[in-house]
């Protein structure tokens, strides 16, 4: 039996397209957020809204870059094939500090980033890191940004199918052993694979094969949870169609949300003149409840809406949806349910590919780092949500900005120097943002985060 659901979608038809599948009971489900009823109380106890004075910094970068069974003596053996080349930066134009780094035992390390606060002021940090590779390990663009670790972490992009060869990557950027357990969603529901709990030690990394915990599956879903501190986690993948590489790609993790949105996915001539199924979006249902998702893919020149379909989610089984034939162009991707999802588009482009991942909504100021792109230049996307917003891109080192005005629901493009480091001030509304390259034979990309420094505020209920 086939271990794939697939929704397939002609550009032009709009229509919608249902999947019907038994409902599953898990034991996961989406964190509860915290409010005066989950201690007891109800929704009219008093709250105070308290910002916490800012603390120190600390975002994990990936790599190394790594192939599986490369030595002959050991096909279960990890080996490096590359490193990323990092760009980092400060909202005061300084150079964070360069940790302890991030060991992956006996195969290498990656950067651990900090950053102090100056006094009582917060200090914007950003970190992200590139390599483009062409050797028999692997072909093609790899990009990442560096983040802080989190309890939670959703990789919805992952395959189990022949010439693909997936490594969740799991860093613990912290001074205590992480206890980290695996969750595996397939077409039966959730599974909880043998091993699937581990530590990891203070500063260590640990790569698991997806093919060592999900057994037949061809697009399964994975949640990684930690205990005791947070973790990196990032999914390194690599393809292979026979003897020839088609591409590698770092997928950074996710979590649920009910409108998700990746601002800009490009289609060259290239990929258009290729065939079918170039875009694809893998999704499932995260509450235990089913709903309808509905995917729209809407052209960023226009804001015309070009592809669409509505899909029942049977809970916590993954599903995709395949957009054939997309036009050359660049396109947004929006997704929207009434119950928590997670989600990942997948684009190819010549001998490579990416998976895009929705981010957090933007508003006020943040900072990005741009990594070494293609021909010196990196590409940073915005897409608005409700409201109409204006974007504005300043190098930190100095220089003029530019500026992008976006209606409600409309998508842009500002091409930037790369190996630099710049402020985003977002006016009128919330965006999501995303850097990275998308040509013939290089693609990648990673979502701008909000400004880590930024402490969040903490609701205090008597």
């Amino acid at each position: 039996m086939s271990r794939r659901r697939i929704v397939r979608t002609a550009v032009g038809t709009l229509a919608g397209i249902a999947l019907a599948g038994s409902a599953v009971l898990a034991a996961s489900s989406t964190l509860p957020g915290v409010g005066p009823s989950a201690w007891g109380g109800s929704d009219e106890a008093p709250q105070v809204v308290v910002t916490p004075p800012p603390a120190e910094t600390i975002l994990a970068c990936d790599g190394p870059l790594v192939g599986l069974g490369l030595d002959a003596t050991d096909a279960t053996g990890l080996s490096a094939i590359g490193d990323l080349e990092l760009t980092i930066g400060t909202g005061n134009g300084t150079e964070p500090e360069r940790a302890d780094e991030l060991e992956l035992e006996g195969v290498g390390s990656a950067a651990i980033l900090t950053q102090r606060p100056d006094g009582e002021e917060p200090v914007a940090v950003a970190g992200a890191g590139s390599a483009m590779l062409d050797d028999l390990a692997a072909v093609g663009y790899a990009v990442s940004s560096c983040q802080p670790g989190s309890p939670e972490a959703w990789i919805a992009g992952a395959s189990g199918q022949t010439g693909v060869s997936d490594i969740v990557i799991i860093g613990n950027a912290s001074d205590v052993p992480a206890t980290v357990s695996l969750e595996v969603y397939g077409v039966d529901g959730r599974t909880v694979p043998a091993g699937g709990e581990f530590a990891i030690p203070p500063r260590g990394q640990r790569a698991v094969p997806v093919a060592g915990i999900a057994g037949g599956e061809q697009n399964p879903v994975i949640r990684v949870t930690s205990r005791n501190a947070p973790v990196r986690v990032t999914l390194q993948s690599i393809t292979t169609a026979g003897l020839a590489q088609q591409g590698i790609d770092l997928e950074e993790a996710t979590l649920p949300m009910t409108n998700a949105v990746v601002p800009r996915v490009r289609v060259t001539r290239a990929t258009a003149e290729g065939g079918s199924a170039a875009t694809t979006v893998q999704l499932m249902g995260t509450s235990g409840s089913p709903g309808t998702v509905v995917v729209s893919v809407v052209d960023e020149a226009s804001g015309d809406e070009v592809a669409r379909t509505d899909i029942e989610m049977t809970p916590e089984i993954p599903v995709t949806a395949a957009f054939d034939s997309l036009p050359e162009g660049s396109y947004a991707v929006r997704i929207t349910s009434e119950v928590p999802f997670v989600s990942a588009v997948r684009q190819s482009s010549g001998n490579d590919y990416a998976w895009y991942t929705p981010g957090e909504p933007l508003t006020g100021e943040s900072i990005v780092a741009a990594p070494a792109g293609n021909d010196g230049k990196i590409a940073l996307s915005f897409a608005s949500l409700e409201d109409a917003s204006s974007i504005t891109v300043t190098p930190v080192a100095g220089g003029d900005g530019m500026t992008l005005d976006l209606d409600a629901g409309r998508s842009g493009t500002l091409v930037v120097d790369d190996r630099s480091s710049y402020r985003i001030t977002v006016d009128g509304g919330a965006v999501v943002g995303a850097a990275g390259t998308s040509d013939d034979g290089r693609i990648g990309s990673f979502s701008i985060a909000p400004d880590p420094a930024l402490p969040d505020p903490v609701v205090v209920t008597p």
